[in-house]
């Protein structure tokens, strides 16, 4: 089972978020906790060593994967709007 971790940045944006969209996104971290390599919407980010996203509806969950850590590092939370939304994260990943 993988560890989960949030940001400052991501922690904010959750927080921020209404109760309904907030709990389906812990529901997605838990599953995706258990086994991240199986979960059916995780896609790798292009250009980055550890950078994967969640999609969830609309919303994207970017996320570090350490597998040997056994860490999940929540980096963001937003709406995608295009391609460029990647792009512009990619910094936040390691």
């Amino acid at each position: 089972m993988f560890r989960v971790f949030f940001t400052s940045r991501a922690d904010k944006k959750l927080t921020e978020l209404p109760q309904e969209l907030k709990q389906r996104i812990y529901n997605e971290l838990k599953v995706l906790s258990e086994n991240p390599f199986l979960h059916p919407q995780v896609r790798k980010v292009e250009g980055t060593k550890f950078g994967y996203r969640l999609r969830l509806g609309r919303w994207r969950i970017l996320f570090a994967l350490f597998s040997e850590e056994k860490r999940i590092e929540v980096v963001d939370i937003f709406i995608r709007k295009g391609k460029e939304d990647y792009n512009k994260r990619k910094h936040l990943l390691r």
